[in-house]
């Protein structure tokens, strides 16, 4: 198939120009390997408190939130590859780990509750006044007011046609056509364009996978809703079987330009104004073929394509040197130099993989939840710490377990 090739193609010129690539490493390692558990990873409150899903210390709006989205069924909704209500939650962990206040967090938390362009999910009705008070009295005034504005406006042509395409936010803001009403305009300043290119990053890391690839690819998956000009009717598949193999989906293209556009912000000169810390602090950006040929070497370790040690290791650090940004690659490398007693680079892979999953606080590969990621890889990294050998004997594998 067309994608193939390209994807081999792609794979044969990293082969030949290797060396001339920009190689992202791990940040210096700075704790002895005795004390190496105790490195930042551990010492990141945000990142502990949404894995133990302790909510009220994260912010004590949010259990009653989570009660009334739960009342009015978002526990029952499906959307994309879990219920709404984890969607909405993993939007609004991901934006706390990122740094942005309770407010951005509770926006994130309702982003979607009153539908908006890209699904129809209304947990609330925006035009009724006393709905809008009711999400007042859960969220606050400031957060309210943002979550309708997004729910007004068309996010694909704001955020995927326009400032995707200029590649800044601009500092005059935007004038859009409202969603719903004919002949009116909304007004969006620059930092409200600059929460809603955030609040898509974390959108689009938190739902997306492969099965939306092939829904709006087709085989070849040469088609994306994601970039611009690229969403072309005739190469859908509406037919593609949910939820397909869960393969890795091709956003991080897409999420890497979006983290550009947010550090184009230009804020007041008292104001320091974060940028999400994937993608080293968004100053990096990763080619969609690049990704595309990553996620085939990881594939077909994964489908169990490829049988050799050394061919499975070949290929993972390939992957992982195409798309340095995706910690499940340095999870499955950890486990085969563990195989081989390898100690050092089983570390040094569960370490770079921690500090991925400690700035995305999603998965890449869906498959499996983001806590069982994170809790597997400490397993590995704690074992190649103390230098464990490998079990022979499978029960031992089955019966794992780490208490931290």
């Amino acid at each position: 198939m067309i994608y193939l090739v390209i994807v081999e193609f792609i794979i044969f010129l990293f082969c030949i120009e290797s060396t001339q690539l920009h190689h992202v490493h791990a940040n210096e390692d700075t704790c002895s390997a005795q004390g190496d558990q105790q490195c930042s990873y551990q010492s990141n409150d945000m990142f502990e408190l949404i894995l133990a899903q302790d909510h009220e210390r994260i912010d004590a709006f949010v259990p009653s939130c989570i009660s009334e989205i739960k009342k009015r069924g978002g526990h029952r909704c499906w959307h994309k590859h879990n219920t709404f209500l984890e969607h909405l939650l993993g939007v609004h962990d991901i934006l706390r780990l990122w740094g942005e206040n309770e407010i951005t967090g509770r926006v994130g938390l309702f982003h979607s509750a009153y539908s908006n362009s890209y699904v129809n999910l209304a947990l609330f009705d925006p035009k009724e006044e006393a709905e809008r008070d009711v999400m007042r009295s859960l969220i606050g005034n400031v957060a309210e007011e943002i979550v309708h504005l997004f729910c007004i406006i068309d996010r694909q042509s704001v955020v995927v046609d326009t400032l995707l395409t200029k590649g800044v936010i601009p500092p005059e803001g935007l004038d859009v056509p409202h969603l719903r009403e004919q002949n009116r305009t909304v007004h969006l300043t620059a930092e409200i364009l600059r929460l809603l290119v955030l609040f898509t990053m974390a959108d689009v890391a938190d739902q997306y996978f492969g099965w939306q690839d092939q829904l709006f690819g087709g085989e070849e998956m040469v088609n994306s809703m994601l970039l611009p000009g690229e969403d072309k009717l005739s190469e859908h598949d509406s037919e593609a079987l949910w939820p397909g193999p869960s393969r890795p989906g091709l956003w991080m293209t897409y999420v890497s330009q979006l983290g550009m556009v947010a550090r184009s912000y230009q804020g007041g000169d008292s104001v320091i104004y974060r940028v999400p810390p994937v993608f080293n602090n968004c100053t990096e950006v990763i080619s969609r073929e690049m990704e595309a040929a990553a996620i085939e070497l990881y594939w077909g370790v994964v489908s169990g394509n490829t049988f050799s040690y050394e061919d499975i290791v070949d290929k993972l650090e390939m992957s992982s040197q195409l798309n340095p940004w995706f910690f499940e690659c340095h999870v499955l490398l950890a486990q085969k130099y563990l195989h081989r007693g390898h100690y050092e680079k089983a570390r040094q892979s569960t370490k770079r993989a921690l500090e991925l999953q400690s700035v995305w606080g999603t998965a890449y590969d869906k498959r499996m939840s983001f806590p069982a990621w994170v809790a597997w890889t400490r397993v590995l990294h704690a074992k190649a710490v103390n230098e464990e050998a490998w079990p022979k004997n499978s029960w031992e594998v089955n019966n794992f377990g780490l208490v931290l």
